[in-house]
């Protein structure tokens, strides 16, 4: 039973790792362009539909794990602040990481967020209406709660 978890736990790490690669791709582009093409979110849709098959079963933790993302979509469709890209790829990695740890991300993330956003404040490097890429924060968060 043994090589069994390894296996399993290298599938893991592959898997860990591949997001990260994504995620970091999509934050780049994030921060260059201001916008996130829809091709890169897409390859994020397969990185969950290869999760959902090797999770057998665990649905309701997936839909669980998507209310972040949902509320961050409504909150940009409302408010015109957020990006729809900002709230699609946290709707995936909600998918990806489960419900526990996709509230974590995403509170984490804004703390990160608004961290910056307070230090570039107070050096003058920004204003009150400044928008920022929320991508690179998701990332960081996505990485600390799965490392």
């Amino acid at each position: 039973m043994q090589p069994m978890r390894t296996l399993r736990g290298e599938r893991n790490m592959w898997f860990v790792s591949i997001t990260a690669v994504w995620l970091l791709v999509i934050s780049i582009i994030d921060v260059r362009k201001r916008r996130v093409p829809v091709w890169t979110l897409a390859i994020g849709g397969i990185l969950v539909l290869i999760k959902c098959i090797c999770r057998n079963g665990e649905y309701l933790d997936v839909i669980s794990g998507m209310l972040p993302g949902v509320f961050l979509l409504l909150t940009a469709f409302v408010s015109q602040k957020a990006g729809y890209g900002d709230g699609v790829a946290l709707l995936i990695l909600g998918m990806i990481s489960g419900a526990g740890k996709s509230l974590m991300i995403f509170g984490f993330s804004l703390f990160l967020a608004a961290v910056f956003s307070v230090v570039m404040l107070v050096l003058g490097k920004a204003g009150r209406n400044t928008a920022i890429p929320f991508l690179p924060f998701l990332a960081a968060a996505w990485l600390a709660v799965m490392i």
